[in-house]
């Protein structure tokens, strides 16, 4: 009875062996017949997909051309996926074949919505990144901080944010410094000091008293220091001294 068993699992493992020679040779003679020459199964065309913001459609074909020299069968996809990858815009890239003849490029571009120290910006996904002139783009706030600690300053840019709407105010720029002291500086052109302890409780003082220190003022006031215990400290435009407010 063990003998029957030794001798059909040898059987099975044999015709196993046969089966992957067969292929292995099956392989041997497309590849010395031409079956996946580039001359028999060429890519003919390359579609690029994508929303092309700032990432060139035109130059982005004209870097991944040349690298289609092979195949359908044989075109190595990972080559055209880094060379579309080197866009700095460019943060994701799917590359697939379309059989018969084609080749599809689907890249997605970084989204910026701040500046983040210098020369990086940040994406709507929360990832910074750096492109050539990156300071150069307007209309985005500036943040900055020590590199890991961007995921703090961007959970406190959106909190703040969201306290300082209520006044018609928001923040233009936003700095945590190496000594963990917040600052920032708001659309009306005010300062604000926030020190490193309890910065949420000190912004919430300043907006629960906002309205009143702006009666009677023909503009808004140019700092405020919040880095005391139980009030804050303002400068007014064309003011050479600090006046102490209770709050």
């Amino acid at each position: 009875m063990n003998n029957y068993h030794d001798n059909r699992g040898f059987t099975q493992g044999l015709a196993m062996i046969l089966l992957l020679f067969m292929l292995a040779a099956a392989g041997f003679i497309w590849v010395s017949m031409g079956i996946v020459a580039r001359d028999r199964w060429p890519i003919r065309w390359l579609e690029i997909n994508g929303s092309f913001q700032r990432v060139s459609a035109e130059q982005l074909r004209a870097s991944l051309s040349p690298l289609i020299t092979s195949s359908f069968f044989t075109i190595d996809l990972q080559t055209l996926r880094d060379a579309a990858n080197r866009n700095s815009w460019v943060s994701a890239v799917q590359v697939q074949k379309r059989w018969p003849d084609t080749v599809v490029v689907k890249v997605e571009e970084f989204v910026p919505f701040a500046h983040w120290n210098r020369g990086q910006l940040i994406s709507s996904r929360s990832e910074a990144f750096s492109v050539p002139d990156a300071d150069g783009i307007q209309g985005l706030p500036w943040l900055s901080g020590p590199q890991d600690q961007l995921g703090q300053v961007l959970k406190n840019w959106i909190k703040f944010n969201d306290e300082l709407v209520s006044a018609g105010l928001e923040i233009q720029q936003m700095t945590l410094d190496q000594r963990g002291s917040w600052s920032m500086v708001l659309n009306n052109g005010t300062t604000v000091h926030l020190g490193r302890d309890a910065a949420w409780k000190r912004l919430q003082r300043l907006m629960s008293g906002w309205d009143a220190l702006l009666q009677g003022q023909m503009l808004p006031p140019r700092d405020v220091d919040l880095r005391y215990s139980n009030g804050f400290a303002v400068l007014w435009p064309q003011r050479a001294g600090r006046t102490g407010s209770d709050s």
